[in-house]
């Protein structure tokens, strides 16, 4: 190492004895090396503690390894047509009108999958905020730390829980698939939110900064950019003159997804607001999925079902 810091350039032999030396012992070989350890072995913590996390009693990992499986069981339920898939959503399920109490089922099933996941949330997010609560108590001292970060996430959760149920209720007017139920209520919202929520809770007492504020402006115009045209398409669709045209008023009139950047950029800001930036594999996980699958599959629904309209409002926006 003496020589080393001294010489200009190191010869390649001495270079490969330090190498060699630094595998012989298992340190890091370089300060990169050791700054992707620490990464990995952060994560692998993360997801530990999440995994090994329960909910009424049950440890979540459990829970979502049994949901895993019945998201494979729903794709034989579902029985798809080979058509046009976005996994948890085809151009069948598009095409499809609620009518059975089994599509009511499946309804309030990935209903109350939503609402379990904002369960799943709140106790992730304030159990070390109790923790500390009755330390404090024990010791015949006050709490004095606001949960303020935790309370900005748990309003996120609650605000893309409450959007999704309103879309469900209001705006879609498809069925709702067992794989949507299963993979998506069941398994990829709750990770989501527990994620989310994991991140923030290991930043507990720690003061809000720039980045916070900003990504709740970013959750803020994200989710109006998600729904608010969705709600101008749901008006104008409501009047029996516009039945069986396309819709490309509004914002749809400037995007023809912006629902789904809306999306994402909400998902952007709610994990700018846990503090924890590697959180930002969900909305990165988020837009993957609808760039590759998701606009692909709507794309072909919508140009089969309008044909000439979608011809021309793909060559105008």
């Amino acid at each position: 190492a003496g020589a080393a810091s001294v010489a200009s350039v190191p010869d390649a032999a001495a270079v490969g004895v330090e190498v060699a030396a630094a595998d012989a012992v298992g340190q890091p070989i370089s300060g990169v090396e050791k700054r992707d350890r620490g990464w990995l072995a952060a994560i692998c913590k993360v997801i530990g503690e999440l995994c090994a996390q329960r909910v009424a009693g049950v440890p979540l990992g459990a829970a979502w390894a049994v949901t895993a499986a019945f998201a494979v069981f729903g794709y034989d339920l579902d029985r798809p047509d080979g058509g046009p898939s976005a996994l948890v959503i085809d151009n069948k399920v598009r095409r499809s009108v609620p009518s059975s109490v089994e599509d009511d089922l499946r309804f309030y099933l990935k209903a109350a999958f939503l609402l379990l996941s904002l369960l799943v949330e709140y106790r992730i997010l304030f159990a070390r905020v109790e923790e500390r609560r009755r330390k404090k108590e024990a010791e015949g001292m006050p709490l004095l730390a606001v949960a303020t970060r935790e309370c900005l996430c748990l309003f996120c959760g609650a605000v893309f829980v409450t959007r999704v149920l309103l879309q469900m209720a209001v705006f879609w007017k498809r069925t709702i698939s067992w794989v949507e139920v299963w993979a998506e209520a069941g398994l990829i919202i709750p990770l989501s939110l527990a994620s989310l929520a994991a991140g923030a809770a290991r930043r507990h007492g720690s003061l809000l900064g720039s980045t916070e504020f900003a990504g709740m402006v970013l959750f803020v115009v994200g989710t109006y950019l998600n729904l608010w045209p969705e709600y101008t398409r749901h008006v104008w669709k409501s009047d029996p003159s516009n039945a069986g045209r396309l819709y490309v008023g509004g914002l749809f009139g400037v995007c023809r997804h912006i629902n789904y950047f809306g999306e994402v950029l909400s998902f952007v800001g709610f994990a700018m607001v846990t503090s924890a930036l590697w959180n930002l594999w969900i909305p990165f996980a988020m837009g993957l999925g609808l760039v590759t699958v998701s606009v692909p599959e709507l794309d072909a629904y919508l140009s089969g079902k309008y044909a000439a309209e979608w011809a021309k409002y793909t060559q105008d926006v």
